[in-house]
């Protein structure tokens, strides 16, 4: 068995085994969002497979650009590729809210855990996907499990980050259209941040440290953009039920 198969098993049980830790902090029974976590496993294969990879593929086929980034590519694709993941990922995952769990957002803080809920389990099946990709290279399927250890660490944080922005996303359903408008921009644009890192590295304009450090700090914005969401939504939720509470009083 290919090493990093070992490595992405137990990254997924350490990552899941946070999450439902961070579930417990925050008072919620980690076992009523055990199903979201599982919903969102499926979904990084379906997006990469049905949909990221095709579009630039076809793309890439019709103008006769190479399938690959490098300084000399038109800006136009560049930006395309870097775009892809941060609005295709993000959508899906607020699809799949709006299909099987939009009736439980019924206040502002439940949304952000259904959103954060599903996010985890979205980065939990790309871990086992990418690792899929990685047992592919004969380069790589001979190396110890060991060997694989930044493997662990990027996706347990990459992991948690694609929580907080699907929480961010998932939030404004709770809100409605146009708040929705905007929480998803700010989820695009925090994956794009993220995102923008192994960007330009994969085009030789900054080194591989300066792209890791470039990638944290954004997902340390999108951890304050949470925080901040999350200070404010039981002020929402308790108007909310008040507001419930006059009006079947009525």
């Amino acid at each position: 068995m290919p090493g990093i198969y070992v490595m992405a098993g137990l990254t997924i049980v350490v990552t899941g085994l946070l999450c439902f830790a961070t579930l417990f902090q925050w008072r919620q029974p980690p076992h009523h969002f055990a199903w979201i976590i599982l919903a969102g496993l499926p979904l990084s294969f379906i997006v990469n497979h049905f949909i990221k990879t095709p579009i630039i593929v076809s793309i890439a086929a019709w103008t006769g650009i190479p399938l690959q980034l490098h300084p000399g590519a038109p800006l136009w694709f560049i930006g395309l590729i870097w775009l892809n993941a941060p609005i295709f990922e993000e959508a899906i995952k607020v699809l799949t809210v709006i299909l099987v769990a939009r009736s439980f957002l019924h206040d502002a803080g439940q949304a952000l855990l259904i959103g954060f809920a599903l996010g985890v389990g979205f980065g939990l099946g790309e871990a086992g996907y990418l690792a899929y990709g990685i047992a592919q290279s004969p380069t790589y399927n001979q190396l110890s499990w060991y060997m694989f250890t930044g493997f662990a660490s990027e996706r347990l944080i990459v992991t948690f980050a694609h929580g907080l922005m699907a929480s961010i996303a998932v939030l404004g359903l709770y809100y409605g259209k146009k708040i929705f408008l905007l929480t998803f921009a700010t989820a695009v644009g925090l994956h794009a941040l993220i995102n923008l890192g192994p960007i330009l590295l994969a085009l030789k304009l900054i080194p591989s440290t300066l792209a890791s450090m470039e990638s944290y700090l954004a997902i340390l914005v999108a951890f304050i953009v949470f925080q901040n969401l999350k200070r404010k939504t039981p002020a929402d939720s308790s108007r909310v039920a008040q507001k419930e509470i006059v009006y079947f009083e009525r």
